[in-house]
């Protein structure tokens, strides 16, 4: 009897015990209510759910490719005149810049090229006098002279190669050079128009009896392309002209360049100083 009132009583003690650390837990949660008003779960700091090792291995999308690009084989931009070939490389029409800041151009951009009056032979010789001693030679460089090359996709297949366009990169006109002013170096025989003609005792006594040996007469040749593009190039055009019949002849490039502004002043000079004058300024 005695050992079962003392298990009571201890068994009383202990539950006693517990509902009094219960009752302090309770009390202490509703200081936390009281000071912070939030439950003490809420009040605890949420720990930062970062990305997962798959996920922090995921990689960035792919930018888009680029569809600018600088061409290794280019050796300034144009017009680029191809040696030996009568062609020049006119210009781009789409122009840009690659993302590493290199000047280029878009991979399907079209292209434009010249070629040079009677480079493919059939020019008209006309004289004015006796065949061996004539009072005047004309040689005749208007725009329906033969080209060469002749056809356009031929230039295009040239041009492609020398300089290693894209295949989406397309010649889309060939057009002739327009020659509006010339000279024949040494001489004084110089004027506007296609029409470059010797007149100078010099040049027909000098020159026309030496081509008609065979040797080539050198001429200076300026002008445009023909066609109808905002801030087209004035070229000076070096060129040998060569019988190719008696009364024919083939022009050969030797070289050609695009005059600055400074240069086709100095020309325009020139032009102006001839008498009697001529309307240069239409050329200029």
């Amino acid at each position: 009897m005695i050992r079962y009132l003392f298990l009571c009583v201890a068994l009383s003690g202990c539950s006693h015990s517990a509902a009094s650390d219960e009752h302090e837990v309770v009390a202490a949660d509703t200081k936390v209510v009281r000071e912070h008003g939030v439950a003490p779960a809420l009040a605890a700091p949420v720990a930062k759910v970062g990305p997962t090792p798959a996920q922090g291995a995921a990689k960035a999308p792919a930018l888009p490719p680029s569809t600018c690009q600088a061409l290794a084989k280019l050796p300034n931009d144009p017009p680029v005149a191809l040696p030996g070939k009568n062609v020049v490389l006119t210009r781009f029409l789409k122009p840009c810049i690659t993302p590493e800041g290199q000047r280029g151009y878009e991979k399907t951009t079209p292209y434009l090229a010249m070629g040079f009056p009677c480079s493919g032979g059939g020019g008209r010789i006309e004289i004015k006098g006796h065949y061996a001693n004539p009072k005047m030679v004309t040689f005749l460089l208007g725009t329906d002279c033969p080209l060469a090359p002749s056809s356009r996709d031929s230039v295009q297949q040239l041009i492609g190669s020398t300089f290693g366009l894209p295949q989406g990169v397309k010649l889309v006109a060939y057009t002739p050079f327009v020659v509006q002013y010339w000279e024949v170096p040494a001489m004084e025989d110089a004027d506007i128009g296609y029409a470059l003609e010797l007149r100078s005792a010099p040049a027909v006594e000098g020159l026309w009896r030496r081509f008609l040996k065979h040797e080539p007469v050198r001429v200076h040749l300026f002008g445009r392309e023909n066609t109808w593009v905002p801030g087209d190039s004035f070229y000076a055009v070096e060129a040998d002209l060569t019988q190719t019949g008696r009364t024919s002849f083939q022009l050969q490039v030797v070289q050609v360049k695009a005059l600055p502004k400074e240069q086709m002043a100095v020309v325009k000079q020139r032009c102006e100083a001839l008498r009697p004058s001529r309307n240069c300024s239409e050329v200029f």
